[in-house]
């Protein structure tokens, strides 16, 4: 009875945000970073509750995703049970972030954002990376050396390396049984530290929302409003419109069911920009959906590196608005040519906030289109960022939900009690 009256999470999730925004909103009015008191004082300890958060979080993380990987590997049984879940994955994730990337250029061909804006002397101050080639993108997906791969939190590589344990434990028979029944416990500790961290994510979201309000201001609204808005309406095409169509005729599940239970990773990962962030929070909340935790464990830690819709919506537009900064046209071809890049850019995407701004530049670069348009975004990328990084942690779930109902895994009497949630 005492439970029943305790504040859900996403509740005080909902609630730490708005504080956030109106207590960000109201030291922006007091004079923000230009107000000694504000800026020397009251915005480190701010940014201490949302660091704080944050650093719990990446503690966890790389054991998390190295241990539930190679646990969920280990349950599917043996390699063809692998070999067929992980190659539906990985074409859906290639497809759903081929659509999004195409969609954000429908949008950017018809709003226009860039033209009519003015960029004056703005300068690029992102550090331009070469981008690697096919056969380097596929090289790199191997570690060099696991143990740096684990240190350093190169996801991709420990992905790989855990799935590939994985395999050899299986092959491995009867012997391998005492190793694999260590790791099922080892993932099972990583989740009970979740369970201590997840009492903090309100704290964090409170300072982080409240950091980026006392900073940016409604002012930054204004030089790429439609930037902004072309951005966010693809982001809720996407959420709103694709992963319901994909729900309703591949998982065969009701989509309003659905976001009663993955909007709460949707707030931590639009309040947090990072895909890290809501990943315990999605494997806590797959269950309850219904979806298996073969399925779940394999899924959603490869998502939350390799499924950015969100990143992908933001590479076509931000392009776009280069080209018509400058009145430059690109054909179709090009056009094309950009989603698949996009596509697979995004699959080695780090899930850490800013890498969409660095990756962009990478791929103006080798269109040769002008940088200035990245260093106007740059400004604002943060609250975009939030959009982009939502869209991507809710597209591991429905993916999740979407895989477990092609292999039969999705148990759909649990996934619809949540009409009584």
């Amino acid at each position: 009875m005492k439970d029943s009256k305790k504040i859900p999470l996403h509740i005080k999730i909902f609630i730490a945000l708005f504080l956030g925004i109106g207590t960000g909103y109201i030291l922006n009015f007091m004079g923000g970073v230009n107000n000694p008191m504000i800026n020397d004082h009251i915005l480190p300890f701010l940014q201490f509750l949302g660091d704080f958060f944050i650093k719990a979080i990446k503690m966890v993380i790389v054991p998390l995703v190295f241990f539930s990987v190679t646990d969920a590997a280990l349950s599917l049984g043996d390699i063809k049970r692998l070999r067929s879940v992980g190659l539906k994955t990985v074409v859906f994730f290639l497809g759903t972030s081929g659509l999004a990337a195409t969609i954000g250029l429908i949008l950017a061909n018809i709003i226009q954002p860039g033209k009519g804006v003015t960029l004056g002397t703005a300068g690029n101050s992102v550090e331009v990376k070469e981008l690697p080639g096919l056969y380097k993108t596929i090289l790199d997906l191997l570690p060099n050396n696991p143990f740096q791969s684990l240190s350093s939190g190169d996801m991709m590589p420990i992905i790989v390396f855990s799935l590939l344990l994985g395999f050899a434990i299986i092959i491995m028979g009867e012997k391998g049984k005492p190793l694999a029944s260590i790791i099922n416990n080892l993932a099972e500790a990583m989740f009970n530290i979740i369970g201590l961290i997840i009492s903090i994510i309100p704290y964090g979201v409170f300072g982080l929302m409240s950091v980026a309000m006392a900073r940016y201001g409604t002012a930054i609204f204004g030089p790429v409003l439609k930037f902004i808005l072309t951005d966010y309406l693809a982001s809720a095409i996407v959420t709103v419109v694709v992963y319901s169509i994909l729900l309703t005729v591949i998982g065969k599940v009701n989509p309003i069911l659905f976001w009663k239970r993955a909007i709460q990773p949707w707030i931590i990962a639009f309040s947090t920009c990072t895909s890290s962030a809501a990943l315990p929070v999605s494997m806590e909340v797959a269950p309850k959906l219904g979806i298996s935790k073969e399925v779940s464990n394999f899924v959603l830690p490869l998502g939350a590196t390799a499924n950015m819709n969100g990143t992908c919506i933001y590479f076509g537009i931000i392009v776009l608005f280069a080209s018509q900064l400058y009145g430059i046209d690109l054909s179709i071809q090009q056009q094309i040519l950009l989603v698949v890049q996009a596509t697979f850019l995004s699959v080695g995407c780090a899930a850490t906030p800013q890498i969409g701004l660095v990756i962009s530049i990478t791929l103006l670069t080798q269109m040769g289109l002008p940088l200035e348009a990245t260093a106007l975004v740059a400004g604002i990328y943060r609250i975009i960022d939030q959009a982009h990084t939502a869209t991507n942690s809710s597209g591991d779930l429905v993916a999740a939900v979407c895989i477990a109902s092609m292999e039969g895994e999705l148990d759909r009497e649990t996934f619809n009690k949540l009409e009584n949630v």
